[in-house]
């Protein structure tokens, strides 16, 4: 109470980041940073358990208006893909994967939860070619996987 109002990071919910609203973030034990700007925030869990993640310093959240436009670092141009369902085959089991978007260096689709245990991650586009991939990111619903060797989608 004494400190005000502090954000955090909850695990169990989509977190927007309150520098530049992105939802992709870096979670160590204590703190998690987003994957786009590098703001910091400490873990709910971490407080709730009796840690205190800044000491005794109160903490100043600035956002700045007219800031840098986020910068869109791909290499490769993404196509949107929604609607467009291949096959991802998880340590050689065949599963559907719903795509969201697909670009020659990668693939965006919704959450599969045997891929954050896999061991390899075949991508099977509907032309029956086969690109090996490897889990990248997870935001929300969505899993990004990075194809091994680039190739046109």
């Amino acid at each position: 109470m004494a400190r005000g109002y502090q954000v955090l990071f909850h695990a169990d919910s989509v977190n927007h980041c309150p520098g530049c609203n992105a939802t992709n973030w870096l979670v160590g034990r204590i703190t998690a940073e987003c994957g786009r700007c590098g703001t910091a925030l400490p873990l709910a869990e971490a407080v709730q358990s009796g840690l205190d993640t800044v000491g005794q310093k109160p903490v100043v959240l600035h956002l700045l208006a007219g800031g840098k436009p986020y910068r869109e670092r791909r290499r490769e141009k993404r196509v949107s893909a929604t609607g467009r369902e291949v096959t991802l085959h998880i340590d050689g089991a065949p599963r559907a994967f719903a795509v969201e978007d697909i670009s020659t260096g990668g693939v965006k689709g919704a959450v599969i939860e045997d891929v954050f245990k896999s061991r390899q991650l075949i991508v099977e586009l509907e032309d029956g070619t086969l690109l090996p991939a490897e889990l990248r990111w997870r935001s929300g619903g969505f899993i990004g996987l990075e194809f091994v060797k680039p190739t046109t989608a």
